[in-house]
């Protein structure tokens, strides 16, 4: 897992979105479709990759997510006032450390083009693979 990029929304026409967007996304749901454990999504959305780097190179994730944002800036906003979008955020997939405190820094960079297309940021931490 890297950095991802997700949007969603309960009433997010998410086909209509992308047929009219350069963005390819990896992952399309709609509200409704079953997921994992007998669940169904309560609202629709994609991703897609923002960054390929590995969860134990943050700092690589946070240049790739800036890059991102910079390339993809006219869509994304685009994206920010399509209607029925509820959620927009990159997603950091870091591994834990084996250190008594982890911090992992965002830049004000990334956080002044996220902020500016209304996208959040969220990190998810992965236990670190047994070598």
């Amino acid at each position: 897992m890297s950095c991802m990029f997700r949007a969603t929304g309960f009433d997010f026409a998410v086909d209509k979105f992308l047929q009219q967007s350069t963005l390819i996304p990896d992952s399309v749901w709609h509200r409704g479709e079953h997921r994992l454990a007998k669940r169904v999504h309560e609202g629709s959305g994609f991703s897609m990759v923002a960054s390929q780097a590995d969860m134990s190179n943050p700092q690589q994730q946070v240049e790739d997510a800036i890059a991102f944002l910079k390339a993809n800036q006219v869509e994304l906003e685009q994206l920010q006032n399509f209607p029925g979008v509820e959620r927009i955020c990159l997603d950091f997939g870091i591994e834990d450390r084996d250190v008594a405190v982890q911090c992992d820094y965002f830049p004000p960079e990334l956080l002044r083009l996220a902020g500016n297309l209304n996208i959040g940021i969220e990190v998810t931490r992965y236990l670190q693979a047994d070598e």
